[in-house]
């Protein structure tokens, strides 16, 4: 999917979701956001970006896969810098068009390439710094939201939410750091996409497989942060597990026959 069938296909969704979409006339820099999108009592900024597969890299697995190389890698799940950047950029074109916050600010990421779930689960863990944790006292896997520094801790002010999509899934995460965060969950678009949402707030009441670190110690201290949550949740031990995805590949032969 290419950026102009991306803006196409969000643009579909919206309005089957009974909201109306304005294009934004871009700028002479080219940066302003792509839609405004208004509902009956609402109405949201909504900038649009595509995330697919580095070229180069892509470029240097083929030429490692020609040679009869294996093409191994080990890739971190948690947040990222590069991606961060993405949503930075993203934040400040929708600041730039409406600086006073008449509307409520939304980035909608879209991961496509070879492995668009992959793109899509790094993006969840940059927008709220999400950590897996196990315990002694406890049978699963622990997702800790806003453990690491997050997009969305960085712009609390300015962020209400993200959608993030990948294929044919679609979720809006909603920022529970933002002020207008109880006004956002009674949004319009919210109640729409109701039975897509990521609201760590409700899946914190819903899971006891699921933290939050809603306290203001430097997240440099990791060790800090587990005393904190262990002191929160009752427990006597926790315990990070960086989460990585391990992939290889190797050309075949074709058949000459």
């Amino acid at each position: 999917m290419n950026e102009s069938e991306f803006k196409a296909a969000a643009r579909k969704f919206l309005n089957q979701l009974g909201l109306e979409v304005r294009d934004i006339p871009e700028k002479g820099d080219g940066q302003s956001p792509d839609f405004d999108v208004i509902g009956k009592t609402s109405r949201y900024t909504i900038e649009l970006k595509i995330k697919s597969d580095d070229p180069l890299e892509i470029l240097n697995d083929e030429a490692a896969l020609k040679r009869g190389e294996l093409v191994s890698k080990r890739i971190p799940i948690g947040p990222r810098n590069r991606l961060a950047g993405i949503i930075r950029k993203g934040v400040g074109q929708i600041l730039d068009h409406d600086p006073e916050k008449r509307t409520y600010h939304i980035i909608w990421i879209h991961s496509a390439g070879e492995d668009p779930e992959l793109h899509n689960r790094r993006f969840h863990s940059t927008i709220f710094g999400t950590e897996k944790l196990i315990s002694i006292r406890r049978d699963n896997v622990i997702t800790c939201y806003y453990f690491h520094d997050s997009a969305f801790f960085s712009w609390r002010e300015f962020l209400d939410g993200a959608i993030l999509t990948y294929l044919n899934s679609a979720q809006l995460c909603i920022n529970t750091l933002s002020p207008r965060v109880e006004e956002f969950r009674a949004s319009e678009l919210t109640v729409a996409m109701s039975k897509g949402l990521c609201d760590p707030h409700k899946l914190e009441r819903q899971s006891a497989d699921v933290m939050i670190a809603d306290c203001s110690i430097d997240r440099k201290h990791s060790e800090d942060i587990l005393r904190y949550l262990q002191g929160k949740y009752h427990l006597d031990h926790l315990q990070p597990i960086p989460m990585q995805q391990l992939t290889g590949m190797i050309a075949v032969p074709g058949d000459e026959s």
